[in-house]
Protein backbone atom coordinates (compact mmCIF):
# COMPACT_ATOMS: atom_id res chain seq x y z
CA UNK A 1 0.00 0.00 0.00
CA UNK A 2 1.23 3.84 -0.76
CA UNK A 3 2.05 6.27 1.38
CA UNK A 4 -1.16 8.07 3.12
CA UNK A 5 -1.05 11.72 1.30
CA UNK A 6 -2.87 14.73 2.39
CA UNK A 7 -4.09 17.87 0.84
CA UNK A 8 -1.70 20.59 0.82
CA UNK A 9 -2.11 24.47 1.58
CA UNK A 10 -2.26 27.55 -0.73
CA UNK A 11 1.48 28.29 -0.13
CA UNK A 12 2.78 25.40 -0.71
CA UNK A 13 0.99 25.09 -3.59
CA UNK A 14 2.41 28.38 -4.80
CA UNK A 15 5.45 26.97 -3.76
CA UNK A 16 5.77 23.94 -5.95
CA UNK A 17 4.37 25.47 -8.49
CA UNK A 18 6.31 27.87 -9.13
CA UNK A 19 9.71 26.22 -8.12
CA UNK A 20 12.97 25.74 -10.27
CA UNK A 21 12.63 22.06 -9.52
CA UNK A 22 9.29 21.91 -11.62
CA UNK A 23 9.17 21.66 -15.78
CA UNK A 24 6.73 23.04 -17.77
CA UNK A 25 4.50 20.49 -18.54
CA UNK A 26 4.38 19.69 -14.53
CA UNK A 27 2.98 22.37 -13.98
CA UNK A 28 0.33 22.31 -16.65
CA UNK A 29 -0.89 18.79 -14.90
CA UNK A 30 -0.72 19.83 -11.62
CA UNK A 31 -2.60 23.34 -12.58
CA UNK A 32 -5.53 20.91 -14.36
CA UNK A 33 -5.13 18.77 -11.28
CA UNK A 34 -6.14 21.57 -9.32
CA UNK A 35 -8.70 22.99 -11.23
CA UNK A 36 -10.43 20.04 -12.08
CA UNK A 37 -9.80 17.22 -9.40
CA UNK A 38 -9.46 14.81 -11.86
CA UNK A 39 -6.46 11.71 -11.14
CA UNK A 40 -2.97 12.25 -12.60
CA UNK A 41 -3.48 9.21 -14.59
CA UNK A 42 -6.58 10.86 -16.34
CA UNK A 43 -4.94 13.81 -16.98
CA UNK A 44 -1.36 12.24 -18.48
CA UNK A 45 -3.73 11.00 -21.22
CA UNK A 46 -5.42 14.04 -22.15
CA UNK A 47 -5.47 15.46 -24.95
CA UNK A 48 -6.46 19.04 -26.58
CA UNK A 49 -9.66 17.71 -28.71
CA UNK A 50 -10.93 15.96 -25.35
CA UNK A 51 -11.89 20.03 -24.15
CA UNK A 52 -14.92 21.17 -26.49
CA UNK A 53 -17.08 24.20 -25.21
CA UNK A 54 -15.30 24.87 -21.77
CA UNK A 55 -16.24 20.69 -20.89
CA UNK A 56 -13.75 18.08 -20.45
CA UNK A 57 -15.06 14.22 -21.19
CA UNK A 58 -12.74 11.45 -20.30
CA UNK A 59 -13.34 7.73 -19.04
CA UNK A 60 -11.67 7.76 -15.83
CA UNK A 61 -8.98 4.91 -15.46
CA UNK A 62 -9.96 4.09 -11.99
CA UNK A 63 -13.25 3.57 -12.41
CA UNK A 64 -14.36 3.29 -16.12
CA UNK A 65 -16.64 6.07 -15.12
CA UNK A 66 -17.82 8.86 -17.99
CA UNK A 67 -16.65 12.04 -16.36
CA UNK A 68 -17.80 15.45 -18.21
CA UNK A 69 -15.92 18.18 -16.01
CA UNK A 70 -16.39 21.96 -16.73
CA UNK A 71 -13.20 23.57 -17.38
CA UNK A 72 -11.47 27.49 -16.88
CA UNK A 73 -11.27 28.74 -19.82
CA UNK A 74 -8.31 30.94 -18.67
CA UNK A 75 -6.53 27.42 -17.91
CA UNK A 76 -7.66 26.52 -21.48
CA UNK A 77 -6.31 28.98 -23.09
CA UNK A 78 -2.88 28.52 -20.60
CA UNK A 79 -2.65 24.61 -21.64
CA UNK A 80 -2.72 26.18 -25.04
CA UNK A 81 -0.33 28.68 -25.18
CA UNK A 82 1.90 27.12 -23.55
CA UNK A 83 1.87 23.63 -25.58
CA UNK A 84 4.94 21.30 -24.92
CA UNK A 85 4.15 18.90 -28.36
CA UNK A 86 3.33 19.27 -31.47
CA UNK A 87 0.41 16.82 -31.45
CA UNK A 88 -3.27 16.55 -30.12
CA UNK A 89 -1.77 14.83 -27.37
CA UNK A 90 -1.09 17.16 -23.94
CA UNK A 91 1.14 15.30 -22.31
CA UNK A 92 1.93 11.73 -23.61
CA UNK A 93 0.20 9.68 -26.50
CA UNK A 94 1.54 6.07 -25.28
CA UNK A 95 0.29 3.52 -22.43
CA UNK A 96 4.06 3.62 -21.34
CA UNK A 97 4.44 7.39 -21.91
CA UNK A 98 1.69 7.73 -19.28
CA UNK A 99 3.42 5.70 -16.56
CA UNK A 100 6.52 7.41 -17.38
CA UNK A 101 4.96 11.09 -17.00
CA UNK A 102 2.78 10.01 -14.14
CA UNK A 103 6.41 9.01 -12.92
CA UNK A 104 7.98 12.01 -13.38
CA UNK A 105 5.08 14.31 -11.92
CA UNK A 106 5.82 12.39 -8.88
CA UNK A 107 9.53 12.82 -9.09
CA UNK A 108 9.44 16.53 -9.67
CA UNK A 109 7.32 17.15 -6.83
CA UNK A 110 9.05 15.69 -4.61
CA UNK A 111 12.34 17.57 -5.78
CA UNK A 112 10.52 21.09 -5.28
CA UNK A 113 9.51 19.85 -1.96
CA UNK A 114 13.27 19.15 -1.12
CA UNK A 115 14.46 21.99 -2.87
CA UNK A 116 11.47 24.71 -1.47
CA UNK A 117 11.58 23.23 2.61
CA UNK A 118 8.49 21.52 2.30
CA UNK A 119 8.10 18.00 4.58
CA UNK A 120 7.07 15.62 1.70
CA UNK A 121 6.35 12.68 3.49
CA UNK A 122 2.59 12.55 2.95
CA UNK A 123 2.93 14.85 -0.49
CA UNK A 124 2.14 12.47 -3.80
CA UNK A 125 0.30 13.70 -7.01
CA UNK A 126 -3.01 12.70 -5.05
CA UNK A 127 -2.26 15.44 -2.97
CA UNK A 128 -3.40 18.22 -5.24
CA UNK A 129 -6.81 16.13 -6.10
CA UNK A 130 -6.71 16.21 -2.18
CA UNK A 131 -6.45 20.13 -2.16
CA UNK A 132 -8.83 20.56 -5.12
CA UNK A 133 -11.89 18.33 -3.04
CA UNK A 134 -10.54 20.61 0.44
CA UNK A 135 -10.58 23.88 -1.47
CA UNK A 136 -14.30 22.95 -2.78
CA UNK A 137 -15.63 22.02 0.53
CA UNK A 138 -14.52 24.98 2.60
CA UNK A 139 -15.46 27.49 -0.14
CA UNK A 140 -19.17 25.35 -0.18
CA UNK A 141 -19.35 23.59 2.46
CA UNK A 142 -21.63 20.74 0.80
CA UNK A 143 -19.90 17.25 1.10
CA UNK A 144 -22.50 16.20 -1.43
CA UNK A 145 -21.29 18.62 -4.09
CA UNK A 146 -17.66 17.34 -3.51
CA UNK A 147 -18.62 14.09 -4.38
CA UNK A 148 -20.00 14.56 -7.33
CA UNK A 149 -17.01 17.00 -8.35
CA UNK A 150 -14.59 13.93 -7.55
CA UNK A 151 -16.91 11.16 -9.19
CA UNK A 152 -17.09 9.33 -5.66
CA UNK A 153 -19.41 6.63 -5.04
CA UNK A 154 -19.95 7.56 -1.35
CA UNK A 155 -19.87 10.82 0.83
CA UNK A 156 -17.31 8.35 3.22
CA UNK A 157 -14.71 8.28 0.42
CA UNK A 158 -14.81 11.91 -0.31
CA UNK A 159 -14.66 12.66 3.57
CA UNK A 160 -11.22 10.98 3.70
CA UNK A 161 -10.27 13.61 1.08
CA UNK A 162 -11.04 16.39 2.54
CA UNK A 163 -8.93 17.69 5.53
CA UNK A 164 -11.36 18.12 8.60
CA UNK A 165 -9.46 16.70 11.48
CA UNK A 166 -11.18 15.49 15.15
CA UNK A 167 -9.25 18.78 16.32
CA UNK A 168 -11.66 21.19 14.39
CA UNK A 169 -14.77 18.86 15.25
CA UNK A 170 -13.81 18.62 18.96
CA UNK A 171 -13.58 22.71 18.48
CA UNK A 172 -16.76 23.53 16.95
CA UNK A 173 -18.63 21.37 19.06
CA UNK A 174 -16.70 23.39 22.07
CA UNK A 175 -18.28 26.49 20.65
CA UNK A 176 -21.48 25.05 19.69
CA UNK A 177 -24.42 27.43 21.37
CA UNK A 178 -27.42 26.73 19.81
CA UNK A 179 -31.06 27.23 22.16
CA UNK A 180 -29.77 28.67 25.19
Amino acid sequence: MGKMTKAISEEEIQKILTSKKIKQDVRNALLIELNTGLRIQDIAKLKFSDIQFGKLEIIEKKTKKAQITKINMELVEYLFKNKTRDDDFIFSNTEKGIKAFVRKVQYQISMACDYENIDNRFISTHSFRKSFATLAYNETKDIMFVQQLLNHSSVSITQRYIQINKEKVDIYRKKQRIGF
